[in-house]
C-alpha cells in the first residue's frame, strides 16, 4: 500500500511500506532524541569528494540512527527502567554547500531558501537577523554540514563527538566548529530553558502512541496534538523509491541575557502593581506561561502541577494571555484569525532545541530565589545572572522553511499587527521577536481576566534574546547516504 503523510504514523502498528518509512529516515525528526548532553559537529569536506562520499557511508552504516532503531532502543531502555534515551546518537544534515562540495548540487532539494541559505541578504531581510558580520565567527563562513551526537552524559558525548571528528578529519574535512548543549530540567523533571520556563510543552506529536499517550493524560477538546508526517517530511530527491524520505532542518543559535530578562520582568510587575507571590504574573503574561507551564490562559497562578496543553484561546481577548505572549505568538491556536485553523496548524514545527552554556552561570534557572521588589531582586538576584554566553539552540524540522520556520519567524513573530484583532498593533514577540528598536504596542491587562480595567502602556518587552548564527540544511534519507 502507498505510504499515507497525511496522518500519524502508529509505529508499533507498521505494515511493511512505514516499517521501511522508519528505517531510511533519519531518528530526532518524528520524535526528540531525548538525550541530555548533545555536541553538533560543524564541518567542511575535503577537496577528494569520493573520500568525503565514503566517509557518508561509514557514517549512514555505523553510527547514524534511523527512526526505527531510535523508537526500539527507547522502549527497550524504558523497560530496563535505566533511561527514556538508548545510548548513543547520531543524527547527519546537509547545507546546499555540502551538496555543492559533493558534486551534487542536482540532487539536492529545490526549495529556495535552503538554496540560498541562511546567510541570503533575502533571509536577513524577511527575519530581520543581525549582520553576518555580526554572527560568530564559525558561523560566518560556510558551512558543508552538521552531524548532531548525543548521549546520556557529556562524557559520553564527547568521546562519540571524537569518532565523528575523527572520521572526518581522515577524510579530508575540517571541523568549523563544535557547538555543545545541555538540557536543564525543573524539580519535576520537566526541561526548561535558561530564563527558566517550561519548554517544549506543546510540540506537534506525529506518531499515534505518542498522541494516544497525551490525549489520555490531559486531554483533546481544546487542542488537538496530532499532526501528519507531512509536518515534517520531504521526499529525499537524491532517492527513487516512494519509502524514503528527508526533512528541513533549521539551526539557530540564540543567546539569552538572563540578567535583563528576570530584571525587565520585576519592572513589569511594578507597572502592573504586583505584589508577594502575584509578581509571577508579569512574565507569565510575557511568556503565556508561569515558569511551571502552566497557561497563563488558564489560570492567574502557576499551579505546580503537571502543566496543561489542552487549551485554546476561545474568550481570551487579550486580558489573560496578550496577543504578544510568546506562546500565543509562536502558535495561536485558532486566535490569529488570518487562516482557517487547520492551514494555521501546518505552520508549526517540529522543535527539538536544547539549552547551551558556553560560561558557567552560577544559578540554576530552576532555582531563582523569590523577590519580593525590584530593588530587592536587582540587589541580591540580578548580579548572579549571566547578561550572555548562554541561550537555545534552536533546531527544528521542517516540510518547507517558507512555511513553517520563516514563516512563524517573519509573519507571526516579528509581525506587530499578528494576531489580527481588535486594536492592533500588539508589539512583536517579546521573547524571539526581532525587528525595529520599538516592538510595539504591547499592552498587558491591568487586572487578568479583566476588561474593564483595561490594559497597561508602557510596556515593551524585546531584546533580551540574540541570534548568533545558524544555518539551513537538509536531512536526508540513509537511503541516499548509504547509496554514495
Amino acid at each position: 500500500m502507498p505510504i499515507h503523510l497525511t496522518k500519524p504514523l502508529a509505529w508499533k502498528k507498521a505494515d511493511s511500506d512505514e516499517l521501511k518509512l522508519l528505517q531510511a529516515l533519519q531518528g530526532n525528526i518524528l520524535k526528540g532524541h531525548g538525550r541530555e548532553s548533545t555536541a553538533d559537529i560543524f564541518f567542511k569536506f575535503g577537496p577528494a569528494a569520493k573520500d568525503s562520499k565514503r566517509m557518508l557511508r561509514d557514517l549512514a552504516n555505523f553510527h547514524v540512527v534511523s527512526a526505527h532503531r531510535q523508537l526500539l532502543d527507547a522502549e527497550k531502555f524504558k523497560a530496563s527502567k535505566k533511561c527514556d534515551g538508548g545510548g548513543p546518537f547520531v543524527h547527519l544534515a546537509l547545507s546546499f554547500t555540502g551538496y555543492q562540495a559533493l558534486g551534487l548540487a542536482a540532487s539536492a532539494p529545490t526549495d529556495t531558501d535552503f538554496r540560498g541559505g541562511m546567510k541570503a541578504a533575502d533571509s536577513i531581510s524577511a527575519l530581520a537577523d543581525p549582520a553576518v558580520t555580526a554572527w560568530e565567527t564559525p558561523f560566518q563562513s560556510d558551512i558543508h554540514g552538521m552531524v548532531l551526537a548525543a548521549d546520556e552524559t557529556e562524557g559520553k558525548t564527547a568521546a562519540l563527538a571524537a569518532k565523528v571528528k575523527e572520521l572526518i578529519e581522515d577524510a579530508g574535512g575540517t571541523i568549523v566548529h563544535v557547538q555543545h548543549g545541555r538540557a536543564l530540567k525543573n524539580a519535576r523533571g520537566d526541561g526548561i530553558e535558561n530564563f527558566g520556563y517550561v519548554d517544549g510543552r506543546s510540540q506537534p506529536l506525529m506518531l499515534q502512541e505518542d498522541i494516544d499517550a497525551e490525549t489520555s493524560a490531559t486531554g483533546s477538546s481544546r487542542w488537538d496534538p496530532g499532526f501528519p508526517l507531512k509536518l515534517a517530511l520531504v521526499d529525499d530527491p537524491g532517492v527513487t523509491d516512494t519509502f524514503s524520505f528527508g526533512s528541513f532542518f533549521v539551526f539557530r543559535k540564540l543567546e539569552q541575557d538572563v540578567r535583563g530578562f528576570k530584571t525587565r520582568e520585576q519592572e513589569i510587575a511594578d507597572v502592573l502593581e504586583l505584589e508577594g507571590e502575584d509578581r509571577e504574573l508579569a512574565g507569565a503574561m510575557i511568556v503565556g506561561r508561569f515558569e511551571d507551564g502552566t497557561p497563563v490562559t488558564l489560570s492567574k497562578d502557576a499551579r505546580d502541577d503537571d502543566p496543561p496543553n489542552n487549551f485554546n484561546y476561545d474568550g481570551d481577548a487579550g486580558t489573560r494571555c496578550p496577543f504578544h505572549g510568546h506562546i500565543r505568538k509562536t502558535n495561536p491556536r485558532g486566535s490569529g484569525n488570518a487562516e482557517t485553523p487547520a492551514l494555521e496548524r501546518m505552520h508549526l514545527m517540529a522543535r527539538r532545541g536544547i539549552p547551551y552554556e558556553d560560561v558557567k552561570r552560577d544559578v540554576h534557572p530552576s532555582e531563582l530565589p523569590d523577590s519580593g521588589s525590584l530593588a530587592e531582586f536587582t540587589a541580591d538576584v540580578a548580579p548572579s545572572l549571566p547578561t550572555g554566553g548562554v541561550g537555545l539552540l534552536f533546531m527544528a524540522y521542517n516540510h518547507k522553511i517558507g512555511d513553517q520556520f520563516k514563516f512563524t519567524q517573519q509573519t507571526w513573530v516579528n509581525l506587530t499587527q499578528f494576531p489580527l484583532q481588535p486594536g492592533s498593533p500588539h508589539g512583536i514577540d517579546p521573547v524571539i521577536g526581532q525587528g525595529p528598536n520599538n516592538p510595539g504596542d504591547q499592552k498587558l491587562p491591568k487586572t487578568w481576566d479583566d476588561t474593564a480595567e483595561g490594559f497597561a502602556n508602557n510596556a515593551p518587552f524585546a531584546g533580551f534574546v540574540k541570534m548568533k548564527g545558524g544555518e539551513y540544511f537538509f536531512s536526508p534519507s540513509l537511503t541516499f547516504l548509504k547509496n554514495l
